[in-house]
């Protein structure tokens, strides 16, 4: 029979100090704003602190508003530092250009000039779906284009004068281009300006 108590009384023992620690556990309950416990039945009950909870939302309120002026610091100071950064860029290329201008002189430059509109119209022609591009030559002295070559029809004939015409830097057209089918076009008198 005193084999059979002893486990019982280990029990209860245990069951008495369990007991006994549950308020003591109390006393260090956390701190949190929602808390759970389970009842001697094993039940869940939950407890919200909601002065906690507005507390707990106030701190990260002012955490995130610090955080947000930081970035938005940040990303001023940044762009401010692009800013002057192309600032400077464009600057130095501007007295490069400057300094390009003063040594080549204006010969050199008309030349360069009548270079970047022949490569311009021979792009947008290149471009066009409806011009044979390969077909049309395309020269520039002193701002006055002359377009030579065959086409197919009238039209691409046309279009490739339109497309000139409303490139930056032309003064005038020459289109000699030939359509198929029909007369080579005359060439127009010589103007009065130099020859290259």
């Amino acid at each position: 029979m005193r084999t059979r108590a002893l486990p019982i009384v280990t029990a209860i023992g245990l069951s008495v100090a369990v007991i006994a620690m549950v308020p003591l556990a109390g006393c260090d309950r956390d701190v949190s704003a929602v808390h759970a416990e389970k009842d001697a039945k094993g039940n869940t009950s939950v407890h919200v602190d909601g002065e906690k909870v507005d507390q707990n939302f106030d701190q990260a309120k002012e955490n995130f508003e610090q955080a947000g002026e930081q970035i938005k610091e940040g990303a001023q100071q940044a762009g401010e530092q692009i800013q002057q950064g192309a600032q400077q860029a464009g600057d130095a290329l501007q007295r490069g250009a400057e300094q390009v201008q003063k040594e080549v002189g204006p010969e050199v430059q008309e030349v360069l000039d009548d270079a970047t509109v022949t490569a311009k119209i021979k792009a947008k022609l290149v471009a066009d779906p409806e011009v044979t591009a390969l077909h049309i030559d395309v020269d520039t002295v002193d701002g006055v284009v002359t377009l030579n070559g065959k086409v197919a029809s009238a039209d691409q004939k046309a279009e490739a004068e339109k497309l000139a015409s409303h490139t930056e830097g032309v003064k005038k057209i020459n289109n000699l281009i030939q359509v198929a089918g029909q007369p080579a076009p005359s060439a127009p008198p010589p103007s009065g300006g130099s020859q290259r």
